[in-house]
């Protein structure tokens, strides 16, 4: 399997995760739609490293690492999205401890702004992907 079949595996895998956190939220379970949103987050930024060539880290939170190989590759991101990206990352994956294990009770709307931030990156990640492809 090569890395670009890796990218399309995790990609899909993040869409269908996004499905159960969108699922999780009208069920109003917040606690879960954070957990299954950083899912979507990590999933989408590891597709990408792997389909720029990079064996990413194996840590929840791989923002940092994702920002770096693209400012090293020169690899362009619209705006301020790359250090959106790399802060949503960072945010969801320091709450995914506390809502996975029940630390801390998580509201609607921080539900939904995990959500929200979920779509974000998963719809950057498969922009970026059809880029990537285009120029390969």
């Amino acid at each position: 399997m090569n890395n670009a079949d890796l990218n399309g595996r995790l990609i899909l895998e993040a869409r269908m995760i996004m499905g159960e956190a969108k699922r999780a939220f009208d069920g109003q379970a917040w606690n879960l739609v954070v957990r299954r949103s950083q899912e979507v987050v990590e999933l989408s930024l590891k597709g990408l490293l792997k389909l720029m060539g990079v064996e990413s880290p194996k840590i929840h939170d791989v923002g940092e690492t994702f920002a770096k190989i693209c400012k090293q590759k020169n690899i362009e991101i619209e705006g301020e999205k790359l250090s959106e990206m790399q802060h949503i990352s960072q945010q969801l994956a320091r709450d995914r401890a506390p809502a996975f294990y029940m630390e801390r009770e998580y509201t609607r709307e921080q539900a939904h702004q995990a959500l929200g931030s979920a779509e974000t990156v998963l719809a950057e990640a498969e922009a970026m992907t059809k880029r990537l492809m285009e120029t390969a």
